[in-house]
């Protein structure tokens, strides 16, 4: 009997032991382990990122001369892009660009979203992939292919444009070659845009709008007047996002340019105006600040947006 009571007791001792409590050196020890997991992406942005990013300022306070070498200018080539007729010829195109397309884009992802969730339609997993599918192709592939479809020669929009009395259609002229791109933009991305709109919508808990529901508001009221509000951040961010897209417009007038040289030139965006300064070897310093000049277009784009959808409602306390 004592011998099974002295046996308890030590069990007890042992279970004891084994559910104490952490001493401090272990805990001192364990708050290492969030910053080991964490350092890989530190390092690699740091060095994929921050790095480039630190050499590409300092690059463009300098210029390379045939006489004297590499000298420290300070803010000439910035000085240079604000007088540089070339640039800002790209930069109004570009403007015009996101003007135009980035409402249109935003817009048409949003209908289609609040579409797809007010459960109007049957099927709206197929219709999310269907959406989805051109975003997956690569930009370059999907721009030859409407390339294709924009020649002159062999494009079925100009057979269409005959048809109707509309002779020598040509979307790859100067008049049309921005919509061309606008277009491909447009179908390239609002897939993607649906599936963040759609994700945000769903996630909205159907308490919320029952109420609206019992007062007798149809899908589209819901979803236009309830839903729509409730994702306000989310719009936020898509359009953000769209400003960086636009502002980095390169593929499409650069893999477009060889079908029609003379409706795209070299200065067509500010992106492909440096890529082309780039490109012959030459002048790296002044495409160092044209870059980081549309960098902070981007940022001065993104807070001013960003506060004009954060700004205080009318009547709110």
């Amino acid at each position: 009997m004592r011998r099974g009571t002295r046996l308890v007791q030590e069990n007890r001792s042992r279970m004891t032991i084994t559910h104490a409590p952490p001493t401090a050196a272990r805990r001192q020890k364990g708050r290492w382990i969030p910053y080991v997991l964490v350092a890989p992406f530190l390092l690699a942005l740091a060095v994929f990122i921050l790095g480039p990013l630190l050499i590409s300022l300092v690059n463009s306070l300098f210029v390379e001369r045939l006489i004297g070498g590499i000298t420290f200018v300070g803010l000439e080539n910035y000085a240079r892009a604000l007088t540089d007729a070339n640039f800002w010829e790209g930069f109004g195109r570009l403007l015009l660009y996101g003007v135009i397309f980035t409402p249109l884009t935003i817009g048409l992802s949003l209908l289609i979203a609040v579409v797809v969730d007010s459960g109007a339609v049957r099927g709206s997993g197929f219709y999310r992939a269907l959406y989805f599918i051109p975003y997956a192709i690569p930009g370059v592939v999907a721009t030859l292919m409407w390339g294709f479809l924009y020649g002159p020669t062999i494009s079925p929009f100009t057979d269409m444009a005959e048809a109707v009395g509309l002779e020598g259609l040509n979307l790859l002229s100067p008049q049309f070659v921005l919509f061309a791109i606008g277009n491909i933009g447009i179908w390239a991305f609002v897939g993607y845009n649906v599936m963040i709109f759609y994700a945000a919508l769903r996630a909205i808990p159907e308490e919320i709008y029952e109420a609206a529901i019992l007062d007798g508001a149809g899908r589209w009221r819901i979803g236009f007047s309830i839903k729509l509000p409730m994702i306000k951040p989310v719009i936020t961010m898509v359009v953000i996002f769209s400003i960086i897209g636009t502002v980095q417009l390169l593929t499409e007038p650069l893999v477009l340019q060889p079908l029609q040289p003379r409706s795209i030139e070299d200065n067509f965006t500010p992106n492909m105006y440096a890529y082309s300064l780039a490109a012959g070897g030459q002048q790296l310093n002044y495409v160092a600040a044209i870059s980081f000049f549309m960098g902070l277009v981007v940022v001065a784009l993104s807070v001013v947006y960003s506060k004009f959808m954060n700004r205080p409602e009318k009547g709110a306390s």
